[in-house]
């Protein structure tokens, strides 16, 4: 049988919510019947699309009666939308962060779970393929014992301000995302930060996660002025770097013998260049791919991979302790 059409609306189409337009409008599952912003500006997104424009969200509730929602409002406005949404009935895709605190993650958690709704939250890495591949390759060994996550995730300043600091905007992705790769959470996690641009919250952070058996580490920040997006795993069989941007993979397998000798030879090959391999990922679009997953779950396959709420919640954890002492 079959996907049956879901009737869908986006509520915000500022940086996010307008690539959630785009996509829904290209997705064979999806009914795009209309958005709400509160700018004026966006009427145009609604033209283009052709669907009916609102700047007030209930209203566009309450007259279309979608399925299925997009929220890619800011930050602080998450939890009162995302509530309203899910009150109603409707399914929901929050855009990360879950929410500005727990407590208001739970009270969403709990809500959806009520309600008996398809409910996740944007983050988009879980769906790159590289990610896809990269966590393939961890849960069948093929690194071996992880030893390390490093993330790096900056850029130039936003054209405008973030009304949340640089961990909770940015840095959220890659906290959600090792804990991801290596199925746990850590025991503690520790940060640096500092403020360059932005008028009063920081916009530089180092990021220190302890699992035990391995470590993460994250940088991120607003201020270097190329965007980079990569992420470099090393495990007792090798070392591994990804491209987000490019979803490129270069995998570097260690050359140590079997046994070890004490002749030149020996000596070359243990310090020499390692075999290195180009892993090929299809190149896909994450966001299309989770718009998907989300509405094929709207339409009974469970078989999709979704962003649990439970796990966004504890990336929201981890990111509010990170950022602690730094108001």
């Amino acid at each position: 049988m079959p996907n049956k059409k879901i009737k869908v609306c986006v509520i915000g189409a500022g940086n996010m919510g307008k690539y959630h337009l785009r996509n829904y409008d290209r997705l064979p599952e999806a009914n795009l019947v209309g958005m709400a912003d509160v700018n004026p500006e966006s009427i145009e997104l609604a033209k283009q699309y052709k669907i009916k424009h609102y700047s007030d969200f209930k209203k566009m509730l309450d007259e279309l009666k979608p399925e299925a929602v997009s929220i890619a409002v800011p930050t602080p406005y998450h939890f009162a939308v995302a509530y309203e949404v899910l009150s109603r009935g409707i399914n929901c895709l929050l855009e990360k962060p879950i929410a500005s605190t727990v407590e208001e993650a739970d009270k969403l958690i709990n809500l959806a779970k009520k309600k008996k709704l398809v409910f996740t939250i944007g983050h988009i890495e879980q769906y790159n393929p590289l990610i896809t591949k990269l966590k393939d390759m961890i849960n069948h060994n093929s690194l071996g014992e992880v030893s390390s996550v490093i993330c790096k995730r900056v850029g130039g300043f936003p054209a405008v301000e973030p009304k949340t600091d640089v961990i909770i905007d940015l840095a959220v992705h890659d906290i959600d995302l090792i804990s991801f790769l290596l199925n746990k959470n850590p025991s503690n996690i520790s940060s640096h930060g500092s403020r360059t641009h932005h008028s009063h919250k920081i916009d530089s952070a180092e990021i220190l996660l302890d699992y035990g058996d391995a470590s993460g580490f994250i940088q991120a920040n607003w201020i270097t002025p190329v965007k980079i997006r990569t992420i470099a795993i090393t495990g007792s069989n090798g070392y591994i770097e990804g491209n987000y941007i490019t979803q490129e993979l270069e995998y570097y397998k260690h050359n140590l013998p079997k046994k070890v000798g004490n002749n030149f030879s020996t000596f070359v090959n243990r310090v020499g260049e390692p075999e290195k391999e180009i892993i090929k990922v299809k190149f896909s679009e994450p966001l299309y791919i989770e718009l998907h997953n989300f509405l094929s779950r709207i339409n009974n396959n469970n078989q999709v991979h979704l962003v649990d709420p439970i796990n966004a919640r504890n990336a929201l954890e981890l990111a509010l302790k990170a950022a602690e002492g730094y108001e």
